[in-house]
């Protein structure tokens, strides 16, 4: 991370290691193969490890989105509703299908300026932004707009933080075990 502030509390301290862990071991999983492969191979349904990283990068835009319409007092969830596994499939499709021209070299900038962005967002929250909740498009409550929504129908802006790194290990694992079986297939072809 190119970050030029300094931590100023032990949970930036942590978040921001755990935000370097994942970018690590995202760039570890990629590291040395074939632009060809990491473009044109399918790695889950059709989506390719580009794809992947475009998927990635859009979720952490709308955490981040979420974040800030948190901290000035909406709940994001009463503008955008995703329910259920078909909205967040037609969602992730319509992420997926927005990036899926562009160029590597350009995938490459869009995660290295998401990993930017996360980590300056991690840095500028204090104490109390962490505790500020709000209504999130993909709980119920996004659904029926109680007047005062409760804990459970909300997500502090700390959880949505804690999504930027635990979404990218999910997909890097995804990754690693697409890359375990691509590096076995293309051993047994050579």
């Amino acid at each position: 991370m190119t970050t030029t502030n300094r931590p100023q509390t032990p949970r930036q301290k942590i978040y921001l290691e755990r935000l370097a862990r994942a970018k690590g071991r995202l760039l570890t999983a990629i590291a040395g193969l074939d632009e060809k492969a990491l473009i044109s191979e399918p790695v889950v349904g059709d989506w390719t490890v580009k794809d992947m990283l475009g998927h990635i990068v859009s979720w952490d835009e709308e955490f981040r989105r979420e974040i800030e319409l948190i901290l000035a007092g909406i709940h994001p969830g009463y503008e955008l509703v995703i329910s259920g596994e078909d909205d967040f499939a037609g969602w992730n499709q319509h992420w997926i299908d927005e990036k899926r021209d562009r160029r590597w070299a350009r995938t490459m900038a869009d995660v290295a300026q998401d990993f930017e962005q996360a980590a300056q967002l991690i840095l500028a929250l204090s104490a109390q932004d962490y505790r500020q909740r709000g209504v999130t498009p993909w709980k119920q409550a996004a659904l029926t707009h109680p007047a005062a929504p409760t804990r459970e129908d909300t997500d502090s802006v700390d959880t949505l933080v804690t999504f930027h790194w635990r979404h990218i290990n999910q997909h890097v694992r995804m990754i690693e075990r697409w890359r375990k079986r691509w590096q076995v297939r293309d051993s047994q072809t050579d």
